[in-house]
């Protein structure tokens, strides 16, 4: 038993790091070889944890060089286009100024039933509102409407908005985050103050935030 455990948690640590190490994805956004040394590592890692006779360096081994070879081919890849084409192909661009490309969407072996699932779940219900369609390398649709069914922004309204930039949680639960205060040149004395400010102290906040602006937002605890 404690073989097993030990060898469950060193192919943990070990297709951990190398899934870190492969970058912060979704499945849906993994390019083609990811996905595929995604699946060979996932074989890998079970076979010495499943049947203890077999080495764990059977696995070891062929999960460092393929790791290797993940972080050969993401170099070359980003070195040389023509090979980038010819491992991860091109956007293709099924719907361009308005028109739509029934050859290309047939070499990407999409239907038009596929296509307007797509846009549906995009918000778009009709081909017609669509500019320009482009299936990206990683399968992704990428969609921009028409301008004329575009939503209306402050922009074109000639309303300037003034940007507050982002908001950072200092507060959470009554316990204040040093590392997200530290995004905001504050300290927490400032905290402490502007909790008091609107009437309460750090211990009754649920969640406080406040953004590049100054702006400050307070959630206080139910129970308070």
């Amino acid at each position: 038993m404690a073989t097993v455990f030990l060898r469950t948690f060193i192919m943990f640590a070990l297709l951990f790091g190398a899934i870190r190490l492969m970058g912060k994805r979704q499945v849906g956004e993994l390019e083609i070889s990811e996905l595929v040394i995604t699946f060979m590592l996932s074989e890998l890692a079970v076979m010495p944890i499943s049947d203890k006779n077999i080495p764990l360096l059977y696995s070891v081994i062929p999960i460092l060089i393929l790791l290797s070879v993940e972080v050969i081919l993401s170099f070359i890849i980003s070195k040389s286009s023509t090979v980038k084409k010819l491992l991860l192909g091109r956007p293709s661009v099924i719907i361009n100024k308005g028109k739509l490309d029934q050859k290309e969407l047939q070499r990407l072996r999409m239907s038009a039933t596929e296509l307007m699932n797509e846009l549906r779940l995009k918000g778009i219900s009709s081909v017609s509102d669509v500019d320009y369609a482009i299936v990206e390398d990683n399968g992704q649709l990428s969609v921009f409407t028409k301008k004329n069914v575009s939503p209306l922004t402050p922009e074109d309204a000639g309303i300037i908005i003034r940007d507050t930039g982002m908001s950072h949680c200092v507060v959470i639960e009554g316990k204040i985050y040093e590392e997200n205060l530290k995004l905001t040149g504050k300290s927490e004395k400032w905290v402490e103050t502007a909790a008091e400010d609107n009437g309460a102290s750090v211990d009754d906040i649920f969640l406080m935030t406040v953004d590049d602006c100054d702006n400050v937002y307070i959630i206080r605890k139910e129970d308070k």
